[in-house]
This record gives structure tokens, sequence and C-alpha cells, in this order.
């Protein structure tokens, strides 16, 4: 198996995963898909930025967070500053179904 940077975020898929990108957005999502360009599929993203509320003086900052919900997203490779995992995989959906039948798949004869 190569070790390119692919191989390794291979590892990551279904994590939770913590990405800054250039102008210092974070998002955090479960990870999907990743491509060539290193662009990511993220699911059930949130956004969160850091604003900064200035005073009348320049020593007077307030700094708030804010976030938002954006769901499926696409993040270009270029704008990702950093990757971090943020939490494990869910448990397999596998293990929360229930057992299979005794029933027996066949093709109808006509």
């Amino acid at each position: 198996m190569p070790s390119g940077k692919g191989s390794k975020l291979l590892r990551y898929v279904e994590h939770r995963l913590r990405v800054t990108l250039q102008d210092g957005r974070i998002i955090i999502g479960t990870f999907l898909a990743f491509d060539k360009h290193l662009n990511l599929v993220l699911s059930d993203s949130e956004e969160f930025r850091s604003l900064r509320k200035k005073g009348d003086r320049a020593a007077v900052v307030e700094e708030r967070q804010e976030k938002r919900s954006l769901g499926l997203i696409i993040l270009r490779g270029e704008n990702v500053v950093s990757v971090a995992v943020e939490g494990p995989p869910p448990p397999s959906s596998a293990a929360r179904m229930a057992p299979g039948g005794p029933g027996v798949a066949r093709g109808a004869g006509r």
C-alpha cells in the first residue's frame, strides 16, 4: 500500500474532523471523501468563526465565536490549512441492525 497523503487520509474516513481554512474559519464535520487535489467532502458540518468587535480604542477588543450549521459541504483543497481528528467514527450501523431471518432469495421462475 502506498504511503502517500491519500492513504493517510483514507484512515480517517467516517471520523469527525476539524478543518482550518485560510481565512481563519474552522469547519467540523464527518469526513466522507477526498480527491487528488485534497478537496474534502464533509457531512453534518458546522462552521465556527471568530468575530472581533472593536471599541473606540485599539486596546479594547471583544472577541466572540459564531456558529453556523452547514450540512453537506465540499471544501476546496487550496483553502485547507490543517486537518485534525475531532472524534472517532460512530459505531457501525451493522451492529445496530437486527439479525437477518431464515428467508432465502430466489429468482421467480416464469
